[in-house]
């Protein structure tokens, strides 16, 4: 039986030459979409990455065998994946570290960090799609990285 979700973005920001919070352009911005959609399944975990020794181990998030089976459709099945670096921008400096997600380029035995496809500063978030054909890592940007949240909205049938 499916379940929704609705996300929604919403990008606003004052004009360039604003005396509180100025923003980065002449005009004001305001930018707003929502979607609803249809999920299947949710899974979430917090990842400690502040376990982690060694910034070179990457920490595997989701596991493409997982979900992905061989009957899938590319761009209909799949899911969503949510993002978040727990740690607050207001931490203490040495406690600041970023988090690399992305995923492995087939060599297992190196000792740099994951094929980066983003990094997330203290606080920040990202959402993504995700056809389920790449497994995804996490990687500390530095010892005691702190804590990950991650969630997946699955928009398939083929799970």
């Amino acid at each position: 039986m499916s379940k929704y979700i609705t996300t929604t973005l919403s990008i606003t920001s004052n004009t360039y030459t604003a005396t509180s919070n100025p923003g980065p352009t002449t005009s004001p911005l305001a930018v707003s979409v929502s979607n609803l959609l249809d999920v299947t399944e949710v899974s979430s975990k917090i990842v400690d990455l502040g376990t982690v020794a060694d910034p070179t181990i990457h920490k595997l998030l989701w596991d493409a065998s997982d979900y992905f089976t061989t009957n899938a459709d590319f761009g209909v099945d799949g899911g969503f994946l949510y993002f978040r670096n727990l740690l607050s921008e207001n931490s203490t400096p040495d406690t600041l570290h970023d988090i690399v997600i992305g995923t492995l380029d087939g060599d297992m035995d190196t000792a740099d960090l994951a094929t980066r496809w983003f990094t997330l500063q203290p606080g920040e978030f990202a959402w993504m799609p995700w056809d389920f054909t790449n497994d995804i890592y996490a990687d500390p940007q530095e010892i005691n990285a702190g804590a990950l949240e991650t969630i997946l909205f699955v928009r398939t049938t083929t799970v």
